[in-house]
C-alpha cells in the first residue's frame, strides 16, 4: 500500500516546493520593484516651500558676498547649522566664534577629504580647529565623493545659500552668488532636515589646531 502511494506522495511534494520556489521567486521580484520604486520616488522627491520672509542676494569678487553670510551670522540669537565644501575663510570662523562667544549653539559640517588632505595651505585646518576649539561642534563628512553644500540656517528662520565657498577665493577672485532668505521657517526646516541627515553621516573633527 505504502509503495502504491510513494510515487503520488512525492509527485505531490515537489509540486509544493515547487511552488514555493516560485512564490519565492515572485515575492522578491516584488521587493525589488518596490525598492525600485521608492529609490525612484526618493531620486524624484522635491519640497515645496511657502513664498515667506524678504530675500537679499550678493556676488563675488568683491560685490558684498563675503559681508552677507557674516551679516547672517552675526544675526543669529541662539542656533546656526552650517555645511560647508571649502572652509578657509579667517572672517567666516571668527565670525562663527563672535557667535559662540555670545551663546549661540554652532554646529558645523565640512568636506572631510578638501579641508584636511587637500589643506595643503593649512588655513582649513587652522579654521576649524579655532572653531572647535571655541566649543562648537565641528563634524567632518566622508560619506559622498565630494559634499558640495554650501548652506547657513540661523535661528532656525533664516536661510542663507548658493555658489559662494567660505573661503578666501569665493570673496575676492571667484565669480559666486549668495542668496539669504530671511524669516522662512518653513524653508529652513527643510534644510535643517538636509542638515541633520548629514551630520548623522559626519564624524567629529579630531585634526590638530
Amino acid at each position: 500500500m505504502w509503495s502504491n502511494s510513494r510515487p503520488k506522495w512525492a509527485a505531490t511534494a515537489a509540486l509544493c516546493l515547487l511552488s514555493l520556489s516560485t512564490l519565492s521567486i515572485a515575492q522578491g521580484r516584488a521587493r525589488s520593484f518596490v525598492e525600485r520604486a521608492v529609490e525612484s520616488l526618493q531620486e524624484r522627491r522635491t519640497y515645496e516651500v511657502p513664498a515667506a520672509g524678504t530675500v537679499e542676494v550678493a556676488f563675488s569678487p568683491n560685490e558684498g558676498s563675503e559681508a552677507l553670510v557674516i551679516k547672517v551670522i552675526d544675526s543669529a540669537r541662539s542656533e546656526l547649522r552650517v555645511l560647508s565644501y571649502s572652509f578657509t575663510s579667517a572672517r567666516i570662523a571668527e565670525a562663527l566664534i563672535r557667535a559662540r562667544k555670545r551663546g549661540v549653539d554652532v554646529r558645523l559640517v565640512a568636506d572631510e577629504k578638501n579641508n584636511t588632505e587637500e589643506d595643503r595651505s593649512g588655513k582649513a585646518r587652522a579654521a576649524l580647529g579655532a572653531l572647535r576649539n571655541a566649543g562648537a561642534d565641528v563634524r567632518v563628512i566622508s560619506a559622498y565623493p565630494i559634499h558640495h553644500d554650501k548652506v547657513i540656517v540661523a535661528d532656525r528662520e533664516t536661510v542663507e545659500l548658493g555658489s559662494f565657498n567660505y573661503s578666501e577665493a569665493a570673496a575676492r577672485r571667484n565669480s559666486e552668488n549668495v542668496m539669504v532668505t530671511w524669516r522662512n521657517a518653513k524653508l529652513a526646516e527643510v534644510y535643517l532636515q538636509h542638515f541633520e541627515r548629514n551630520y548623522r553621516q559626519s564624524a567629529p573633527y579630531a585634526g590638530r589646531y
